[in-house]
C-alpha cells in the first residue's frame, strides 16, 4: 500500500512539475529555447493597464485634467515598478550572481527589465509569478554605451551655448511672426492662422533624432534643465538633480552616454527641429511652434529614452525612426504599451508614417512605432497637393501580437503633412549636396531648400500639439489625437483611407478646437 502511495505521490510531482514548466513555456519567447545568451525584456504582469486596457482607461479618465493626470500616471508607473522589483530581486540577484543573467536595466515606462540571460535563466524567470512574459529583445542590442564625460571642448561649448540659451528672447508674438516671410508649408497647414491664438509657448517637444547643429534657430528655441544649471557654472561633471544622467542641459545622447546633443553630423535632426519648433531666423519663419522648447535626445526609441522624456517634462515626443520589414515578433506588445502608458501620462507621440510605398509591400510599409494606434503618423504631400510617391501607405496589423490578436485594426497613416522642397536648417557641412540650395547661413547652419521625406511630415503634427496644446494645457493627451485627426481637410478618398489617413494637417482648426474645448469645461 505504501510503495504506491509512493508511487502515486512521485507521479503527482512529475505531474506538478510538467504543468509548471508547461505554464513557464506559455510565458517564454519561442526562440529563447535555443541555447546561448538571448537578449530578453522581461515584463511584470503588473501595469497601469495590459492589452486592451488603453481604451477604458481613456473613457474613465476622460474628464481629467492632463497635468494633473501627468504626476498622477508618473507616480503610479514608478510605484508599481518599484514593488514589483521587491518581489522578484532575490531571483534576479541569485541570476546574477551564477552569471546566468547579465546587463540589468530596470524599466517603469513598461513595468519590467531587460537583460542577457542564459536559455535556462529565461525558464526560470518566465516561471516566476511576477513575470507575464519573456520576450525576445528584438532592438537595440547591445545596449546603449556607458556614460561618457565631456571633454574640455565639449563643455566650454556647452556653456557656450548655455549663454545663447539664456539670451534667447522669452516670448514670441503673433505680431512678430507676421513680419516673416512665411513658406508654403507653413501656409498649406495654416499655421499663420493659429499664431493669434498659439505659438506653442511653454511646451516642450522632445526630439529624438541625430540632434541638432549650433544655429540660432534653434539653439534659441532649446529647452533647458534648470536643476542642472548653478550659477552658469555648468557643465559641472555633476549629476546635480540625481536622475542619473550628469550635464544633461538639453536633454541626452543614449548612444554615447552623455548630454553633449548640440551635435548633427547627418543633418536630419536639424531640419525636423526646425519644422517644428524652429525660431524666426533672417526675416523669415520656419517652425509650425515657434514658441515651443526643443528637448534634444539622441540615440533612438529607446524606453530610457521615452522615460527620460517624460520624467523630465515632455509634452509631445516627435520621432525620426521605424523599423521597417525586420521580424520584431511579440515585443511589439512592449513598445505599444510603452507609447500607451506615454499617452495616458499626457505625451502626444508623433512621426512621418515612412518613405516606403515603393520598396515594402502593402501593409508592411509603416511599422512601428508609427504603427501604435495612439501614435500620430503622418503621410507627406508634394508643394503640387499630389501624395509623394514614396509616402508609405496602410494598412497595418496587430493581429500575430501577443496580447493583441483580437483588437481593432488602427487606421494608418493618421494624417497628411508636407513631405519637402520647403525651408528647413541643417547643418552648413549638408549644404553642398546635389539638388540642394542655400538660401543663408548663420552660426553653424545654412537654410536649405531640398530635403524631402515623410521624416519633415511627421514634425508638422508635432509643432500642431504643441499649438494645440498652448491652446488648452490640459487636453488629455489622446484627446489632442482626436482633435488633430478631426480637424483634418479631407483628402483623396472621401473620409478615413489608406493613403492620407484623415486628410491634410490644419493647426488653425485644430486651436480652434482646443479652444472650444478650453470654454467647455
Amino acid at each position: 500500500m505504501r510503495s504506491r502511495l509512493v508511487a502515486h505521490g512521485a507521479a503527482f510531482a512529475i505531474l506538478v512539475a510538467l504543468s509548471a514548466s508547461a505554464c513557464a513555456q506559455a510565458k517564454l519567447d519561442a526562440s529563447l529555447n535555443a541555447d546561448g545568451m538571448h537578449a530578453v525584456f522581461v515584463q511584470a504582469k503588473r501595469q497601469l493597464f495590459g492589452p486592451g486596457g488603453f481604451d477604458d482607461f481613456c473613457e474613465e479618465h476622460a474628464s481629467a485634467a492632463r497635468r494633473e493626470l501627468r504626476k498622477k500616471v508618473q507616480g503610479e508607473l514608478r510605484s508599481i515598478a518599484k514593488e514589483t522589483a521587491g518581489e522578484w530581486r532575490s531571483l534576479v540577484e541569485e541570476l546574477t550572481e551564477s552569471k546566468a543573467i547579465r546587463e540589468v536595466r530596470e524599466h517603469w515606462i513598461v513595468n519590467g527589465f531587460s537583460c542577457r540571460a542564459s536559455k535556462e535563466a529565461c525558464a526560470r524567470l518566465a516561471a516566476h509569478e511576477a513575470v507575464d512574459f519573456v520576450f525576445a529583445q528584438t532592438l537595440f542590442d547591445p545596449p546603449a554605451r556607458p556614460a561618457a564625460r565631456l571633454t574640455e571642448r565639449q563643455t566650454l561649448e556647452m556653456q557656450t551655448r548655455l549663454g545663447v540659451v539664456s539670451k534667447a528672447p522669452p516670448e514670441i508674438t503673433a505680431e512678430d511672426l507676421f513680419e516673416l516671410d512665411i513658406p508654403w508649408n507653413l501656409d498649406r497647414i495654416g499655421a499663420p492662422k493659429a499664431w493669434p491664438h498659439a505659438t506653442g509657448k511653454g511646451v516642450i517637444i522632445a526630439m529624438i533624432d541625430s540632434g541638432v547643429c549650433d544655429t540660432p534657430a534653434l539653439t534659441g528655441a532649446l529647452w533647458v534643465h534648470r536643476a542642472e544649471t548653478l550659477d552658469g557654472e555648468n557643465p559641472n561633471g555633476k549629476d546635480d538633480d540625481g536622475n542619473g544622467y550628469v550635464d544633461d542641459l538639453f536633454g541626452w545622447d543614449f548612444a554615447n552616454g552623455n548630454g553633449y546633443v548640440i551635435r548633427d553630423s547627418s543633418g536630419h535632426g536639424s531640419m525636423c527641429a526646425s519644422i517644428a519648433a524652429g525660431r524666426p531666423a533672417l526675416g523669415a519663419a520656419c517652425g509650425v511652434a515657434p514658441g515651443a522648447r526643443l528637448m534634444i535626445l539622441r540615440g533612438g526609441g529607446r524606453l530610457e529614452t521615452y522615460e527620460y522624456a517624460l520624467a523630465n517634462g515632455a509634452d509631445v515626443i516627435s520621432m525620426s525612426y521605424m523599423w521597417v520589414q525586420r521580424a520584431l515578433g511579440n515585443y511589439r506588445a512592449v513598445y505599444r504599451l510603452a507609447h500607451e502608458h506615454l499617452c495616458a501620462a499626457g505625451i502626444v507621440a508623433v512621426g512621418g508614417a515612412g518613405n516606403f510605398a515603393k520598396t515594402a509591400p502593402t501593409g508592411k510599409q509603416i511599422a512601428l512605432p508609427k504603427d501604435i494606434p495612439c501614435v500620430l503618423a503622418a503621410a507627406g504631400i508634394l508643394e503640387d497637393g499630389s501624395l509623394a510617391p514614396q509616402s508609405s501607405r496602410g494598412p497595418v496589423s496587430w493581429s500575430d501580437v501577443r496580447g493583441y490578436e483580437s483588437a481593432p485594426t488602427p487606421q494608418k497613416p493618421d494624417v497628411t503633412a508636407c513631405f519637402g522642397g520647403y525651408p528647413v536648417w541643417a547643418p552648413s557641412s549638408s549644404r553642398s549636396r546635389p539638388g540642394w540650395k542655400v538660401l543663408e547661413t548663420a552660426g553653424d547652419g545654412s537654410r536649405i531648400i531640398g530635403p524631402r521625406g515623410n521624416s519633415f511630415s511627421g514634425p508638422h503634427v508635432a509643432g500642431t500639439a504643441a499649438l494645440v496644446l498652448d491652446a488648452n494645457p490640459d487636453l488629455p493627451a489622446w484627446r489632442v489625437n482626436q482633435i488633430i485627426r478631426s480637424t483634418c481637410h479631407d483628402l483623396g478618398a472621401e473620409g478615413v483611407d489608406d493613403e492620407y489617413g484623415a486628410g491634410l494637417l490644419r493647426a488653425d482648426k485644430a486651436v480652434q478646437a482646443a479652444i472650444a474645448a478650453r470654454k467647455e469645461r
